[in-house]
């Protein structure tokens, strides 16, 4: 404060300030210190402030007669403006909206927190902070016996209300802020869900729709109890959309019990219920099923398959005991048999995807004839636009080291445009057999509109994180051209006749099967027989792969391979007259 002007008075044993200005909206109306009971060991001060459009009132005393110290302060406030408050403090984000009404008291020793007593009500209206915004927020607290009873929050915004009460017990020690002793209701009719996440921070454009919440909550006795009940409709949560919710919790210690969840979105359903241990290892134990009309909704896919007028219906069931869990589905393509699935594995709370790669599982694949063609949504980028794709799986071990057994058949496969963004391939036909930790590919076809290889393979899987796939070319394969630097993030087939260009016996890809960081090796032999000597030493050159992220740095593989034969067509008979 600069440059303070003012009246001071005094008179017997007060002491008066009037009519100082401290700064821009803040007036000191009046203030009196009082010193009449100062032999009584007690001093008060009044005051009585214009503040930002508003007034503020206190009146403040203390005595230290006897062994204890006493506070006494009572304040008031009416019609104080945020806007003005913040720009006084300079606070960076401006506050707008009124302190419309507010009282505070305290009596006592902070300490001594055992005797004292104060309570609190305040009220703003026509707050705006940011994007957040709220019609009135009243709270209203009362502190004694080291007790604090909230006896209300109250938000309200244009469509939204919510209220929490409750009590809770300060605790003696440091420690027992760690597990506060509280109860307490909580009741909220919220009709746009947007605007109420944005009072807390949230993104208004993530959320949507309208949702109700009545429950209780009780800490006693380091035991935690309560239940919340739930009702939601029109949901929006980051882009997905909820038609409606329910739910019911109850908290028993030391179990959050799921009495029933149930969400539905069009003629889709999702419902669970079970218990989770909040002590010890967080087991976890319940039962969840789900059913989707159309998977592709969910899929990378849902475009095309909605011009299409395809649906991917499914449905799974899963039973948890103790976090390990047995589940079982189908997905069902149209014209095709049931792809069923089961699956058997342990999932702790707060395992991750590294931990689960190592934990051991059991799974199932039965595909007895799946139209590929009529569902592209299940593979990356809509893969193939026709084929036909039969087998059956079973895997054991873990991920990082797992046993297969099975086989795999795709007949007729022909790729569509999006399937050939690293590639030129138009068809591919082939037959994979799984033989514990690795495989046998018995064939391989593959052609593109004016050329085609035959080819066989391997593939050793023992560990995932080094995964080795070695293709051996039936038909001939030449090196047409090879990048000088950089990736790869193409590979191309051209027709090639006979060619001085190297040819190649092998072409090896290794890397890790959870990782896109692979390479590609390609093994081929010289032959010398010009000059009457064969030479079998193999040469190999190795290339990085970055086939899903082509770029300035990526260049293509252009390997040769034989022409296709062109039909011929049969000539027309000429009548002889």
């Amino acid at each position: 404060f600069t440059q303070l002007r003012g009246a001071t008075h005094w008179e017997a044993d007060r002491l008066s300030l009037a009519g100082l200005t401290l700064t821009r909206g803040l007036d000191l109306q009046s203030a009196t210190v009082d010193l009449s009971r100062i032999g009584n060991q007690r001093v008060a001060l009044q005051f009585e402030l214009d503040a930002f459009n508003g007034k503020l009132r206190g009146n403040i005393s203390h005595e230290w007669r006897s062994s204890h110290s006493t506070w006494k302060i009572a304040g008031g406030a009416t019609d104080v403006s945020l806007d003005q408050t913040s720009e006084a403090f300079g606070f960076a984000d401006r506050v707008d909206g009124l302190l419309h009404a507010g009282n505070f008291t305290f009596r006592g020793n902070l300490s001594e927190p055992d005797r004292v007593t104060a309570s609190l009500w305040a009220e703003l209206t026509a707050l705006t902070w940011r994007n957040r915004t709220a019609e009135a927020i009243m709270l209203g607290a009362a502190l004694y016996d080291r007790r604090i009873q909230l006896q209300q929050l109250y938000i309200k915004q244009k469509s939204n209300q919510f209220t929490l009460s409750g009590e809770a017990r300060l605790p003696t020690n440091w420690s027992g802020w760690l597990s506060p002793d509280f109860r307490g209701t909580i009741s909220a009719s919220i009709n746009e869900l947007g605007e109420f996440a944005a009072l807390f921070g949230g993104n208004q454009r993530d959320f949507a729709g309208k949702i109700t919440v009545e429950g209780a909550m009780d800490t006693r006795d380091r035991k935690f109890g309560g239940h919340v009940t739930l009702q939601g409709a029109s949901l929006t949560f980051f882009n997905t959309v909820v038609d409606n919710l329910s739910a019911r919790l109850n908290l028993k210690a030391p179990e959050l019990q799921i009495e029933s969840l149930e969400i539905k979105r069009k003629n889709d359903s999702f419902s669970a219920r079970g218990k989770i241990d909040l002590s010890g290892q967080h087991d976890y134990s319940g039962v969840i099923a789900g059913s989707v009309e159309n998977l592709s909704d969910y899929l990378s896919a849902s475009s095309l398959l909605e011009k299409q007028g395809r649906a991917l219906p499914a449905n799974f069931q899963a039973t948890v005991e103790s976090g390990r869990w047995d589940t079982r589905g189908a997905i069902q393509a149209p014209g095709s048999s049931p792809l069923s699935f089961t699956a058997q594995f342990a999932l702790p709370l707060g395992t991750g995807w590294t931990g689960f790669r190592a934990t051991p599982l059991n799974l199932t694949l039965d595909f007895p004839s799946l139209l590929l063609g009529n569902a592209p949504g299940l593979f990356s980028s809509e893969i193939f636009s026709e084929g036909i794709l039969n087998g059956h799986i079973a895997l054991s071990g873990t991920l990082e080291h797992p046993n297969i057994t099975g086989e795999a058949q795709l007949l007729n496969g022909r790729l569509s445009a999006r399937g050939r963004t690293f590639s030129n391939l138009t068809e591919a036909s082939g037959r994979i057999v799984f033989l514990g930790n690795r495989a046998a590919v018995e064939f391989l076809n593959l052609a593109t509109q004016d050329a085609e290889l035959a080819l066989r393979g391997e593939i050793d899987f023992e560990d995932t994180n080094s995964t080795l796939v070695r293709i051996t070319a039936l038909s001939p394969v030449f090196s047409l051209a090879q990048p000088a630097r950089g990736c790869v993030n193409q590979i191309q087939i051209a027709p090639a006749a006979l060619s001085l260009a190297p040819l190649l016996q092998e072409v090896d890809f290794n890397g890790a099967l959870f990782d896109s960081r692979w390479t590609i090796a390609l093994k081929q032999k010289s032959d010398l027989d010009a000059f009457g000597i064969t030479d079998l030493s193999e040469t190999a050159r190795q290339f990085p792969l970055c086939l899903s992220a082509a770029g300035a740095d990526g260049a293509s593989l252009i390997l040769g391979a034989p022409a296709r034969p062109t039909p011929t067509s049969a000539k027309k008979k000429t009548r002889r007259r």
